[in-house]
């Protein structure tokens, strides 16, 4: 602007100095040879200005000049000066509606300038990437939030293809588009993929017009593009808890109804398997023996089935102890080798060091037999299984799946090369009842199970799957550390030797189904032991207080007062007294918790003659170390 003003100036000194140069040429000239139309040049040359007033002013003084000059030279009033100064008159107004077009015109040249600028402010200012390319995709233009997007600088980029940036499925649809931008059409806003320049791919949103030039030809393509990739992130990690959410509830509902069947089903095979054992006992006929071998068979299966419910509803109870995997890998190939057949290799990788878990080791047997009985039949014709442990460090990572806290984990990975998971049945992998074998081949619980195993150990699972290339199921349980206690041995089967147990079976002497509570009395009785059975925990209370007992052996569910009630009242009053529950799992769990971390030991149904025998002797003996309650 200031430039411009000087201009002006300039051309107006010049045509007030060509007007007094004129003049005084004039006074130096005859009458006859006055020039009045070359002191119109003056206002004209002013008209370049394009300051209306100023050419007036210019006009003006080269009037008066003129008429000054005329008048010296004797032309006052005489024709000849009238129509000189008219046609000086005359220009002048013509030179100042010149002055006036010029104006205008540089008025809007201003404006589209100051217009330009501001845009071009606009654009280096935005926080969204903003590129230009001509109709062949070549970048024209490359703004500052695009080298922060992109990672690739102004100089670096204009003059190279804006394929540059395309993923190549992108890139194989870009000439397509480009034609739709010549046909001047808008690419709308949407969402799609971009490649940094250090090779990352970034998430934006796209929208992309096309450039006309001032006679409204497509000249080019024009892209506003935001980086979306912490917001994508976000929805993803968002999604991902909704669905753990989703799943985790569906699998509690399904746990609880699981709990539940399991719960009614043990107390029915409580009593069939020991009415089994003691028919079994009682017969010396072989064919008999056969049958009741096959029923006890039959029941044995029932019983397992049972407890994969009660483990994939967490119900079932851990026996904890520290325990080598190598050691358990080990065992298991020699066990499982001579089983999945001949055209099936089972290998071992073990770790160079021990590595320990806190585990119940019949539940880790379990999860590799599932593994690697589900990898056998993944292999038709034949192929190679790895059984795999080490530790590896696990960082802090929330978007982790499955979720674990940071810190040092023992890792068993199971590898097959067999015919692979679909991702379609990858992603219900682990629900329970959903089975791809045959009905008859398949409950649907083999690796519901695990999952239940693994997360109730604290640890967490996950699959890689490829069809026609093989699955590989990764396992990672907490490193236990070296102040965790040993498991103790497990205590020799006792003899009664006369000992007097109360036994507390809910009804038991009204009820129809009380086989449970006759059941544990006879197992009692037959291994030397005196039984007393009552139906209630009060009828317990009198019997405690006539006499005394050697064990208090009481069902947790009892009408009235329960279980754990009246383990309460008989701590207060025969702290001495050793006590015994037993429960069916799904029971006053709470409670039964509390109990069994003040030391009171409990059996679960169903159990076997043997298992609670030994249960009995742990509670007597258990009884007796520990000291009085106050």
């Amino acid at each position: 602007m200031r430039k411009g003003r000087w201009r002006h100036v300039g051309i107006l000194a010049t045509a007030v100095l060509l007007v007094i140069a004129w003049g005084i040429a004039d006074l130096a000239t005859p009458p006859q040879l006055m020039m009045f139309g070359v002191v119109v040049l003056g206002p004209v040359l002013a008209a370049a200005s394009a300051r209306p007033r100023s050419v007036a002013a210019v006009g003006v003084f080269a009037l008066l000049v003129a008429g000054g000059t005329s008048s010296w030279q004797g032309l006052a009033g005489t024709a000849v000066q009238v129509l000189g100064l008219s046609v000086i008159a005359g220009t002048t107004l013509l030179s100042m509606a010149v002055a006036r077009h010029q104006q205008v015109l540089e008025g809007r040249g201003y404006g589209a300038a100051e217009n330009r600028s501001t845009l071009a402010a606009i654009v280096e200012s935005s926080g969204d990437a903003i590129i230009t390319t001509d109709l062949i995709g070549t970048i024209t233009t490359w703004n500052d939030s695009a080298t922060r997007v992109y990672g690739w600088t102004a100089q670096e980029a204009i003059g190279r293809s804006i394929t540059m940036l395309l993923k190549p499925e992108r890139a194989a649809r870009f000439p397509a588009i480009m034609a739709r931008l010549a046909e001047g059409q808008t690419v709308g806003m949407l969402e799609t993929q971009r490649i940094h320049k250090d090779g990352t791919v970034i998430d934006v949103s796209s929208s992309v017009s096309p450039v006309r030039d001032e006679y409204g030809t497509v000249v080019g393509g024009a892209g506003i593009e935001r980086d979306i990739t912490a917001r994508k992130r976000a929805e993803r990690q968002r999604q991902q808890i909704l669905e753990r959410s989703a799943r985790a509830e569906r699998l509690e509902s399904l746990g609880q109804l699981a709990g539940g069947i399991a719960h009614d089903f043990n107390n029915l095979l409580a009593i069939n398997l020991n009415y089994l054992e003691f028919a079994r006992e009682q017969t010396t006929d072989p064919e008999v023996s056969r049958d009741l071998d096959r029923a006890r068979a039959a029941a044995d299966r029932a019983r397992d089935l049972t407890r994969q419910l009660l483990l994939f509803a967490r119900k079932e109870p851990a026996n904890a102890e520290l325990i080598d995997l190598n050691a358990v890998i080990a065992e298991t190939r020699a066990l499982l080798q001579r089983s999945i057949g001949a055209h099936i290799e089972l290998v071992a990788h073990l770790a160079e060091e021990p590595v320990t878990v806190r585990a119940d080791r019949s539940r880790i047997e379990q999860i590799l037999l599932n593994l690697v009985i589900n990898a056998r039949d993944a292999m038709p014709d034949g192929g190679v299984i790895a059984m795999e442990a080490d530790s590896v460090e696990v960082p802090d990572d929330p978007d982790r799946q499955p979720p674990l806290p940071a810190g040092t984990y023992v890792r068993l990975r199971v590898t097959d090369t067999g015919t692979g998971i679909p991702p379609e049945v990858a992603a219900h992998i682990f629900e329970p009842f959903f089975t791809t074998k045959a009905k008859q081949h398949g409950t649907g619980l083999g690796l519901a199970t695990v999952y239940g195993i693994v997360a109730a150990a604290g640890g967490g699972i996950t699959l890689d799957s490829e069809p026609g290339v093989g699955t590989t199921f990764q396992i990672l349980l907490p490193l236990a550390t070296a102040d965790d206690p040993p498991a103790g041995a497990p205590a020799p089967v006792p003899r009664g030797d006369g000992r007097h147990i109360l036994l507390v079976e809910d009804d038991v002497l009204d009820k129809d189904d009380s086989e449970a509570g006759r059941v544990t009395g006879r197992i009692l009785e037959s291994h030397g032991f005196r039984v007393t059975i009552v139906g209630h925990g009060p009828a317990a209370l009198d019997e405690l207080r006539r006499r005394p007992f050697d064990l208090l052996l009481t069902n947790v569910i009892m009408l009235g007062m329960s279980g754990t009630q009246l383990v309460d009242v008989v701590r207060r009053e025969h702290p001495s007294m050793p006590v015994l529950l037993i429960s069916g799992y799904a029971e006053d769990i709470a409670n039964v918790h509390r109990l069994c971390a003040a030391g009171i030991p409990v059996v679960h149904r169903p159990f076997t003659a043997e298992e609670l025998l030994r249960a009995v002797h742990r509670a007597a003996t258990a009884a007796r170390s520990a000291p009085a309650q106050p």
